[in-house]
């Protein structure tokens, strides 16, 4: 009788597991990104710096699904190589307060001094007067998110 209860309760348990994994994105809600543990849908590589770590929402075969990056070049490069996704929103980490910020409306400081996963040398910030702040303690330039995406996706 107890072998039954276990592998009932182990059944019920799994099943909401489950029914909460496969859940529909909630593209309002910042991703959740496990450091050490999250692979970069790009590269494969695990994310494992908060400040660079990045996220594309889009209109997948299942629903909305959330695109994990480890860098902004990553996320730009594999939407450049994927231009038929159907986006939803963006993600980045303010690189000063790690406050997820949508993508679109961030700014940019470009910076050989920053030293990112995958070497674009970028970092996101919510206010433009950080960002200005950062680029020239780091001697970079400041650009908006279409500024950078077009970079980005220009470097072979």
């Amino acid at each position: 009788m107890q072998k039954s209860t276990l592998i009932c309760s182990l059944g019920v348990g799994l099943s909401a597991l489950l029914q909460y994994g496969c859940g529909e994105v909630d593209p309002a809600a910042p991703p959740v990104i496990r450091l050490g543990d999250t692979a970069c849908t790009e590269c494969g590589m695990i994310v494992s710096d908060d400040r660079f770590g990045t996220a594309t929402v889009i209109n997948g075969d299942r629903g909305q699904e959330t695109l994990i990056f480890d860098d902004f070049s990553c996320q730009m490069k594999f939407e450049a190589k994927h231009p038929d996704l159907q986006i939803v929103t963006r993600w980045s980490r303010d690189y000063g307060t790690l406050e997820w910020l949508h993508t679109q409306n961030a700014w940019f400081v470009h910076a050989s001094e920053l030293h990112t996963p995958m070497a674009s040398n970028m970092a996101a910030f919510k206010a433009r007067s950080d960002a200005e702040k950062a680029a020239q303690e780091l001697g970079g330039t400041v650009c908006d998110f279409n500024e950078c995406a077009t970079f980005i996706r220009s470097v072979p």
